[in-house]
């Protein structure tokens, strides 16, 4: 395991210091966990991004995607319990003419 210094301003390292204080943990412990947790999300947040970059790509190289309309009554279907069959993927410009009406 490698070394490496934090430099923090004395309010934040107190906060720190009392957190871990009243959770039972070292505060290297509460600060390995917060910085586990904090990467483990922003790695998240990038895997969202490139998966929407991805899907935003394929839309517009087969000009095909799903009706914001369409969806939305399938996931309150969905949530409500009742059989919803999945919303079918239409051509963009016909999803555009249909919300421009």
């Amino acid at each position: 395991m490698s070394t490496t210094t934090l430099r923090l301003d004395s309010p934040l390292r107190q906060r720190i210091l009392d957190l871990a204080q009243a959770t039972g943990q070292s505060a290297h412990s509460f600060m390995v966990d917060a910085l586990t947790q904090k990467t483990e999300e922003a790695e998240w947040i990038l895997a969202l991004q490139r998966e929407a970059a991805q899907r935003d790509a394929d839309m517009q190289a087969t000009q095909q995607g799903l009706d914001w309309h369409d969806v939305r009554a399938w996931a309150l279907a969905r949530a409500a319990s009742k059989p919803a069959k999945a919303p079918a993927r239409k051509s963009l410009s016909r999803i555009k003419a249909a919300t421009s009406a």
